[in-house]
């Protein structure tokens, strides 16, 4: 064997050596979530959800959106400790919060379910409903009026939808049996888009209505009751945490709220 077959031996071994130590993306999530097991399941003390049934839907969320195991792990467990932190599950059908891959960092983004929930904490008994509006649906709205909204949807009248939705509104009632309606049509739904650092992608392209309906909730936040988990959650929306810049002596506290870009609407 010549010598040019030896090295070239030893470089394929080398190289599969390294391969073999080198762990795949999904086991460096997975390792870094272990590590991190005992902050998640501080955070979540409060909440009645298991460390266990958390990480596995931190793990379902992973397996559902597949660019996430191309994140770097830290803010894919930054973004996982968020929802912790809130009591959120994080990308299930309840739209509570979302962990979603902006490049090759993931991103906290909380979802219209996520904010009512925060709300619902804060004023026990508050409810929530809202759905879209569309052409061949009976639909009115008077704020004024002591029964402000009526919507009959277009299958209750033996109709067809005709055409996309034009409108979404979300009504809260309050423990008092009060009122607060909130309603946006197509063009104030696609101003709250543009500030999204998803507005082609994530929930804007995979399901409209779910970011239609929280760029409502967004809106009437104003009207609706605050808490400090509310302000540092809106804070978070659309932030990245990476667990190494958090201080070792602070993992264990309550993770400080992050400037989020500024605008109406900043990651649906």
């Amino acid at each position: 064997m010549t010598g040019s077959s030896l090295q070239q031996r030893a470089e394929t071994r080398a190289v599969e050596r390294a391969a073999e130590s080198t762990p795949t993306p999904q086991q460096a999530i997975k390792h870094i979530i272990d590590v991190y097991k005992p902050v998640i399941s501080k955070l979540l003390d409060a909440t009645g959800i298991s460390v266990e049934t958390f990480v596995a839907q931190v793990a379902n969320a992973c397996r559902a959106t597949p660019k996430l195991w191309q994140c770097t792990p830290e803010t894919v467990l930054g973004a996982a400790l968020r929802c912790a932190q809130y009591g959120l599950a994080p990308n299930d059908v309840r739209n509570q919060a979302w962990i979603i891959p902006y490049g090759r960092e993931a991103t906290f983004v909380l979802g219209y379910g996520g904010k009512m929930e925060l709300a619902r904490r804060a004023v026990p008994g508050l409810k929530f409903d809202g759905r879209p509006v569309y052409p061949n649906d009976e639909f009115d709205v008077d704020y004024g009026s002591a029964k402000p909204l009526t919507h009959r949807p277009a299958v209750a009248l033996k109709l067809d939808r005709g055409g996309d939705a034009f409108a979404w509104y979300v009504r809260a009632t309050f423990p008092d049996g009060s009122l607060q309606i909130h309603v946006l049509d197509k063009e104030s739904i696609e101003y709250h888009r543009k500030f999204s650092k998803n507005a082609d992608s994530g929930m804007w392209r995979d399901n409209y209505d779910a970011a239609a309906l929280k760029s409502v909730v967004h809106d009437m936040g104003r009207w609706l009751p605050s808490s400090a988990q509310i302000v540092s959650a809106n804070a978070s929306d659309g932030a990245v945490v990476d667990v190494r810049n958090i201080e070792d002596d602070d993992i264990d506290q309550p993770l400080p709220a992050i400037e989020a870009e500024a605008a109406p609407d900043s990651a649906a």
